[in-house]
């Protein structure tokens, strides 16, 4: 998201669990091979069928599977439940093998580069039947506040990779208003390469900026993003939409919003795409003037929120 590098760190297996333990940089060029597909439909591109998943957001809780695949492929299922954040699964840094802090602010805070207005800090994370992170701006009292950050915000990161042999996510996600600053994302990255795989990112510049979405894929002989529109002109703060990320190494990457494919990235128009051990990212940040092509906050933009109420990991084998 907005910056790549390489992180330490030992990659670990993601196991079976239940509900409870269970970046552009500045433009919108488009992904070779784009296809849109409607929803349970499939397209063929480049001589590869590609299924969409069916319509699956919901408050909270129980998605159902993607077409094409079944419960029985589930392999990670978290809705949130309870009051405490499952530290089994999740930490509430940014943390892709190894704790992220370019600013050198300590455990447990965690920072980004200067294309970012707000640091991570755990307080900023909260678990009510359903994952909320929260941005605010700071105060003297703020750790961040001394370094110069304006924002303080919530992020949490998985402690397991997904299987490097493939998987489909799925997440279903309210998003805050984006036309001020605000910078969710839904984001994917190795611990040990470049190849970093931003599913979706809101903020980009627009007339309707909470009516689109971002994403990237980066590779070491390219870089690919795109700036969609939301099918049919869907508000992405007006309530909880499914986002889908499939990855596929050595063939493809494809994001979904709401069952139709918004974006993907195909091996067969010369991307790599590698098999790597991703973790995943769900993070709030808040976007300085550098960042491209995003809108930016001000001493006027109010406090928002990012919610999620399920995160299910699907085997693709």
């Amino acid at each position: 998201m907005a910056f790549v590098f390489i992180l330490a760190g030992v990659a670990t297996a993601l196991t079976s669990c239940g509900d409870s333990p269970a970046t552009s940089r500045d433009g919108t060029s488009t992904s070779q091979g784009r296809t849109t597909t409607s929803q349970g439909g499939t397209t063929t591109s480049q001589g590869r069928t590609t299924t969409s998943p069916p319509l699956a957001a919901a408050p909270r809780g129980e998605m159902a599977a993607p077409a094409g695949y079944t419960r029985q492929q589930i392999i990670f299922d978290d809705t949130f439940s309870g009051t405490t954040l499952n530290t089994s699964n999740w930490t509430p840094e940014l943390a892709p093998g190894s704790r992220w802090d370019s600013e050198h602010l300590g455990a447990p805070y965690s920072s980004g580069g200067p294309d970012q207005a707000a640091y991570w800090a755990p307080s900023q994370v909260t678990v009510d039947n359903g994952l909320t992170l929260a941005a605010r701006q700071t105060t003297q009292s703020d750790i961040g506040y001394s370094r110069g950050f304006n924002w303080v915000s919530g992020v949490v990161t998985s402690t397991f990779t997904l299987p490097s042999t493939g998987w489909y996510v799925q997440i279903s996600a309210k998003m805050p208003d984006t036309s001020g600053g605000m910078w969710p994302a839904l984001w994917f990255l190795p611990s040990s390469s470049f190849q970093e795989f931003d599913g979706f990112e809101g903020g980009w510049q627009g007339p309707s900026p909470n009516e689109q979405g971002h994403s990237d894929f980066f590779t070491g002989n390219g870089q690919q993003d795109e700036v969609w529109p939301t099918p049919s002109g869907t508000d992405i703060t007006a309530g909880y939409n499914t986002y889908g990320f499939q990855y596929i190494p050595g063939q493809s990457v494809t994001v979904y919003f709401n069952g139709q494919q918004a974006y993907q990235v195909l091996a067969s128009n010369g991307s790599t795409i590698s098999a790597q051990a991703y973790y995943l990212l769900i993070e709030l940040q808040v976007a300085t003037p550098q960042v491209a092509h995003h809108t930016v906050a001000t001493n006027a933009t109010p406090s928002a929120s990012m919610k999620v109420a399920e995160v299910q990991v699907y085997n693709i084998q």
